[in-house]
């Protein structure tokens, strides 16, 4: 069977109104068992626990079958200044969203103890903790495995941080930071459907932005589409139980 995975990150209120346009979309295409990478206090300014609309439709996404993730704490990087052996490291991915890179172990360790402890009082028990950008820092995978969050995701697999199963999978995202990076990402996504036709599992990824550049929201839809032409939305569980 030929699988798909569909993750929504930056869930926050932050991005509340984009966040319904992206649901309105997965629910027309009758996608559900998606992933949803929920961060707790988005730059600090949006508590979730503060917003209780937003809270109750993503519980009610979760009792429909949504898994929830911990998604870095803050998603930035604020009181943080890269080295130039990070600027490098990332050089092009990311502007300002590499919170768990920048962090020591003992501050990582306080930022998830402190998401999970949001995310279980608001009714959204996590499965699983990605950083945001994709981005970890030292030690953080002992971390997810020592606080029970058995799943995480690079920008290339998914793991299993308890049994260290992996699953090739690199994620099929768009960027809209320039109008080139949206063209650019557009013709990967187009390229990518020819190239994994015969790949068991494909991955994809949503951000909020996406749905705000009307080029970029068609070709996300216009891939959904032809993805779920052929293949099953499957859950990152059971992505993992059968590879």
């Amino acid at each position: 069977m030929k699988r798909l995975l569909v993750a929504v990150h930056d869930v926050t209120p932050a991005h509340a109104a984009r966040c319904d346009k992206i649901f309105t979309l997965l629910d027309d295409l009758g996608v559900t068992g998606i992933a949803l990478l929920v961060v707790p206090d988005w730059h600090g300014e949006w508590p979730l626990e503060s917003h209780p609309r937003f809270l109750r439709d993503l519980r009610r996404r979760r009792e429909a079958g949504a898994e929830i993730f911990l998604h870095g704490f803050r998603h930035d990087e604020a009181g943080h200044r890269r080295s130039l052996a990070q600027r490098i490291k990332v050089a092009g991915r990311t502007a300002s969203s590499g919170e768990f890179m920048m962090l020591e172990l003992g501050e990582a360790r306080r930022r998830i103890d402190r998401g999970i402890e949001v995310l279980e009082t608001c009714g959204l028990s996590p499965v699983g903790f990605v950083p945001p950008a994709w981005l970890f820092g030292p030690g953080t995978m002992s971390l997810l495995w020592e606080r029970g969050l058995a799943i995480t995701e690079g920008f290339w697999i998914i793991r299993d941080a308890a049994s260290g199963r992996c699953l090739f999978a690199p994620a099929l995202s768009w960027s809209t930071a320039k109008p080139w990076r949206s063209v650019a990402t557009m013709g990967v996504a187009a390229l990518r459907l020819r190239m994994e036709r015969s790949r068991s599992v494909v991955r994809v990824a949503i951000h909020p932005p996406d749905i705000d550049v009307p080029s970029v929201a068609r070709s996300l839809r216009a891939t959904l589409e032809r993805l779920l032409a052929t293949r099953e939305v499957v859950s990152y569980r059971e992505a993992l139980a059968a590879d």
